[in-house]
């Protein structure tokens, strides 16, 4: 059976588990002849942290570093310059944290990881597939957000298509390798890591429930916008982190 074939055996996006969606996106960058695929990547990144990373491409114009979310009957909006989405799931509303902020996140661990081979083209890719999707505002160079499969592709392509190529097939390999055999591996390393996430996450929660910026630990100030009251970062507009008025 081709991959078409079982693109098209897939009832509803809302029945892919997280799972089966990383594994189908892995599968479906097979297409792409001139990469070089690593799946579920487990690098380090600043302060101790580490950074899980669904799929990288390396192609010879740079590497697509590609985040995948699957919200069975779900509906995600959110803004790109926002840390926290809405969830709507089952007549309940949730936030999550923003999955373009987290993939921002995964390309600088990435290119600090990388540094000894100099600059690094990164591109980032964000897939979620759900019931609903939106996000407003406007996207960061060389950033994709999708909302199928077929549209992963489509921006990956477009991307590629409109930069040059910057490394030789060896270069492609020797970064592959370098990922591939320093990353860290075995399951004792990702509960680790995953303890690390529900840490930070604990501490950022914390730091909002003060009024606190989670990234500049400074107050934040409650402002006036376009759509109501909001709390901002007290280092703005170095800092754009923004909390909604409860």
């Amino acid at each position: 059976m081709g991959l078409l074939d079982i693109l098209k055996s897939i009832p509803t996006a809302n029945e892919l588990t997280g799972n089966f969606a990383e594994w189908l996106t892995k599968t479906y960058s097979s297409s792409f002849s001139d990469a070089l695929v690593l799946h579920d990547v487990l690098i380090d990144g600043t302060c101790d942290n580490t950074s899980q990373i669904d799929l990288l491409m390396i192609g010879k114009k740079g590497i697509y570093v590609v985040e995948v979310k699957s919200f069975a009957n779900a509906k995600i909006y959110g803004d790109v310059q926002r840390s926290k989405w809405t969830y709507y799931s089952h007549g309940k509303k949730y936030e999550i944290y923003s999955p373009l902020k987290q993939n921002k996140k995964h390309v600088e661990y990435l290119k600090k990881f990388l540094q000894d081979f100099g600059p690094i083209p990164c591109f980032s890719i964000l897939t979620v597939i759900c019931e609903d999707f939106k996000v407003s505002g406007q996207f960061p160079p060389n950033t994709v957000l999708c909302s199928s499969l077929p549209a992963m592709k489509r921006g990956i392509q477009s991307i590629a298509e409109s930069h040059p190529e910057v490394w030789s097939e060896s270069t492609q390999q020797e970064i592959f390798s370098y990922i591939k055999n320093n990353q860290h591996n075995g399951k004792a390393a990702r509960i680790e890591h995953k303890e690390r996430v529900i840490s930070y996450k604990n501490e950022l929660d914390r730091l909002t429930q003060q009024k606190q910026c989670p990234y500049c630990k400074t107050d934040l100030i409650l402002r006036k916008g376009k759509y109501g009251d909001f709390y901002g970062c007290k280092n703005y507009p170095k800092c754009k982190y923004t909390l909604k008025q409860s």
